[in-house]
């Protein structure tokens, strides 16, 4: 177990595969504070499938804070936006920390750092997102949505960046092979962009069969069970196809080799999923059904009509008109 040694630092491994070292002190604290997961308990390394390993550090920080017990609430929401995120410069990484606080149940930190963003000006934000690629965007849209109440500034700072024509969009996304042009799909199609779905399916029928097989081919069993699943949401038949034969044309030696770098409470899933695939079968619904729209399609303030047949631009999601071609 984790605890077994308290004189010996905890090896804790995370979603993006790195390892983070808790001193044996912290890793006390930090488990006080989230003693529902039960992260003690497990054998080293300790596996963290839902954290970063930024997000953790942020957090194993944050549980030595609040162990003062003379800490406030005051106290603590100004040490949160003086010191804890003082200095952050990436809102991808805010996001990232709101999704953790909110999958751990830390009200505190949950509703400072959502109080932190909202907080920020249309220039900050800006700013903060000056260099994040299309999916980052995306992905930072899709969580403001799920997480803020406040989310017109933000849209305000990223407007420009998203709300492209279909040749734009197609111009962006150019170089993108398979597996990134089916990872913008599965972001932008709850957020209802149409008009990059589109773009995204034009340039996965435009490949050459050569071309989708070298792709294909390129990538682990981790990927191909994700681009299944939305060529089968997307009817992309060829390209479901072609994942299955080739899933099917590999050994079982070749499939665990495939998963040896996953966190290992994921291997063992990707190599049962992987049996479905071998045998194109859709049996498992709940494996490859793609995730109801409905919480953000509820949430995305659209252009209206007004009486005179023009839009009111008063959301900050518009919607997609239809292509004419």
């Amino acid at each position: 177990m984790a605890m077994a040694d308290d004189s010996k630092s905890v090896e804790c491994i995370c979603c993006d595969r790195k390892v983070v070292e808790v001193d044996p002190k912290t890793w006390k604290l930090f488990n006080e504070m989230v003693p529902k997961e039960r992260y003690d308990e497990q054998i080293e390394p300790v596996e963290m499938p839902h954290v970063k390993s930024t997000v953790l550090k942020k957090l194993l920080t944050y549980s030595v804070r609040i162990s003062d017990t003379t800490c406030s609430s005051d106290v603590l929401k100004t040490w949160i936006y003086d010191e804890f995120l003082h200095g952050e410069e990436r809102l991808t990484s805010l996001m990232d920390l709101i999704k953790v606080a909110d999958y751990l149940d830390l009200q505190s930190l949950y509703a400072g750092v959502i109080q932190y963003v909202e907080d920020k000006s249309q220039e900050e934000i800006s700013y903060m997102v000056r260099n994040e690629d299309l999916r980052s965007l995306l992905k930072i849209v899709k969580s403001a949505l799920y997480y803020l109440e406040e989310t017109e500034k933000l849209w305000s700072a990223v407007r420009s960046l998203l709300m492209k024509s279909k040749e734009e969009f197609s111009q962006m996304i150019a170089k993108e092979d398979i597996l990134g042009l089916i990872k913008l799909i599965e972001v932008a199609k709850p957020l209802s962009y149409e008009k990059l779905c589109k773009a995204v399916h034009n340039l996965i029928l435009s490949k050459s069969i050569d071309q989708l097989s070298l792709e294909i081919h390129n990538q682990n069993l981790k990927a191909l069970i994700k681009i299944f699943r939305v060529a089968r949401a997307e009817k992309l038949q060829t390209l479901q196809d072609m994942v299955v034969q080739y899933v099917f044309d590999k050994s079982d030696e070749e499939l665990v080799q495939m998963v040896s770098t996953e966190l290992p409470c994921y291997q063992s899933i990707y190599l049962d999923v992987a049996q479905y695939l071998r045998v194109g079968t859709t049996e498992a619904e709940e494996i490859f059904n793609w995730p109801s729209n409905e919480t953000l399609n509820q949430k995305i303030p659209i252009e209206e009509e007004a009486g005179d047949g023009s839009k009111k631009k008063d959301g900050w999601m518009a919607k997609e008109e239809e292509d004419q071609d």
